[in-house]
């Protein structure tokens, strides 16, 4: 297994940095500023000729190439069906890369003081209350994000789990996972926080884990194997396990990136929050089409507009932020429907802010 360094990942940068610019129309950072070097391969065009020695680190390239949200919307895998992967690693890589030639960015301090005001968390949820047993072979893990982001829906969560037989050999408490420390360009750290994580599981002695969150199980799943992480249990994603689930009103459908890019598991979600009849609506946007339909209003592709980062994201402009927001908020507020569901905890907040007219829930509220 390659190390994961910039080095061993060159040919990924070199194909990244060829610009088929037909991502721009849908690159949330570009649409907000309007400026190419906030579309992904002019970022990462930036951050190779810092790695091949042609142009010196700086402040100035150092924040373009930390400013992105790493969303994956917007890059040239989504036209030419390449590997989803081989950006996001290379724009964490190149961070690193930057770090390492002398670019102080601020965001590693960020984190830091975050991590410090909240106990080592990325915020202060609490823990659930689930149902536990000591004779059972299968680990919850609450991440940070889903224990704060989903908390309205622990106590549907505990009902099914009672009405399913599920117990946990351990308390849900919340855990931080280290996808920040990677977002930061600290990749050292993020590997120690992710096998202190699957330490802590693996001495649970569990033989399972169950995620609810995309981001929890992409980590495990994905990501850990990348990093030399070996995982001695299997993992499963609640959203796998489930099968259709009904909305009390025909509903908006929020996927995330986590769940819409990183797994790519669009067709999955739609197809367990099912209509039984639907129509498409001829004048929906290209590629994120809106329905008539009974339960769901949309269909969650590739392309759906992220509300924002989906993890504590340091170093992207306020207003950009504001920007990302409100242009997802605006193609939701084109859907027929006073109802949305969410799989993606990071999201709850910012549709409730940005969607109060509409009942905004999460997946686990449908249980």
């Amino acid at each position: 297994m390659k190390k994961y360094i910039l080095e061993n990942y060159e040919d990924q940068l070199n194909h990244q940095v060829i610009h088929m610019d037909q991502g721009v129309c849908y690159c949330p950072e570009f649409l907000a500023s309007r400026k190419m070097h906030d579309y992904p391969s002019r970022k990462l065009q930036l951050a190779r000729a810092v790695f091949k020695g042609d142009l010196p680190a700086n402040d100035y390239i150092g924040g373009i190439v930390f400013s992105g949200i790493l969303s994956r919307e917007g890059e040239r895998w989504q036209n030419f069906r390449e590997n989803p992967e081989d950006c996001t690693d290379v724009m964490i890589l190149s961070r690193a890369m930057l770090r390492s030639k002398g670019y102080q960015s601020a965001a590693p301090e960020q984190l830091k003081a975050l991590l410090q005001e909240n106990g080592g968390h990325i915020n202060k949820a609490d823990k659930w209350d689930l149902p536990t047993d000591p004779a059972s072979d299968t680990a919850i893990l609450l991440d940070d994000a889903a224990a704060e982001g989903f908390a309205a829906g622990q106590d549907h969560l505990a009902a099914y789990c009672r009405d399913q037989g599920i117990s946990f050999i351990n308390e849900a408490e919340p855990v931080f996972l280290g996808f920040e420390y990677f977002a930061c360009g600290q990749v050292e750290e993020g590997t120690t926080r992710l096998s202190q994580v699957v330490q802590m599981l693996k001495e649970k002695g569990a033989s399972k884990v169950l995620t609810i969150s995309a981001q929890a199980y992409y980590m495990l799943k994905v990501f850990a194997g990348k990093l030399g992480i070996d995982i001695p249990f299997e993992v499963s994603y609640l959203p796998d396990l489930l099968g259709t689930l009904e909305p009390e009103e025909p509903a908006y459908v929020y996927g995330g990136s986590f769940n819409l890019r990183y797994l790519c598991n669009g067709d999955q979600l739609n197809d367990q929050i099912r209509n039984s009849k639907e129509t498409p609506i001829k004048e929906s946007a290209e590629f994120i089409p809106l329905l008539e339909g009974d339960r769901r209003v949309n269909k969650l592709t590739i392309w759906q507009r992220p509300v924002g980062p989906e993890y504590a994201c340091f170093g992207t402009e306020e207003k950009i932020l504001e920007m990302i927001k409100e242009m997802a908020a605006t193609d939701i507020r084109k859907a027929a429907a006073d109802y949305v569901v969410s799989y993606e905890p990071t999201a709850m907040a910012v549709l409730q802010e940005n969607l109060k007219d509409k009942r905004v829930v999460s997946y686990l509220e449908l249980l």
